[in-house]
């Protein structure tokens, strides 16, 4: 199949090929998604955040070297509650988004009707589109 006139993909690209989505699946996908994040993820994030709360006794300032791993230890834990938090975000903004492209064209000729900008613009809506801020 050629390439329509205007198609403004890259030449490296010339060879892609379509991605064809199942709307019914992508609803059921939804509904599956966000019920593992309620059902098993929600419930043992709260118990690692938790966990990651706690605190090291401050070393003696004349061990330095125990006093390094102690703040790198810290750094690790606020890292990791971190990225518990913001999966749990990310994976229910995907539900979401997976929801509402399914429910937008689950009457439509799929194939026809959505566009990769409007899957990007359900993306951007919800979590799943920016990763957390990192630290310089």
């Amino acid at each position: 199949m050629a390439r329509p006139f205007d198609d403004p993909t890259p030449g490296w690209l010339s060879d892609y090929a379509q991605i064809e989505a199942d709307i019914g699946q992508m609803a059921e996908f939804a509904a599956v998604l966000r019920s593992e994040v309620v059902d098993n993820y929600a419930p043992r994030a709260l118990h690692v955040s938790d966990e990651l709360a706690a605190e090291l006794p401050d070393p003696p300032a004349s061990f330095p070297e125990l006093a390094n791993f102690a703040r790198t230890h810290r750094d690790s834990q606020l890292n990791t509650s971190d990225l518990v938090y913001f999966y749990q975000e990310a994976t229910w903004g995907l539900a979401t988004a997976a929801s509402d492209i399914s429910a937008r064209y689950g009457e439509a000729d799929a194939f026809s009707a959505a566009r990769v900008s409007e899957v990007e613009d359900a993306l951007d809506r919800t979590a799943a589109a920016k990763p957390p801020p990192t630290e310089a």
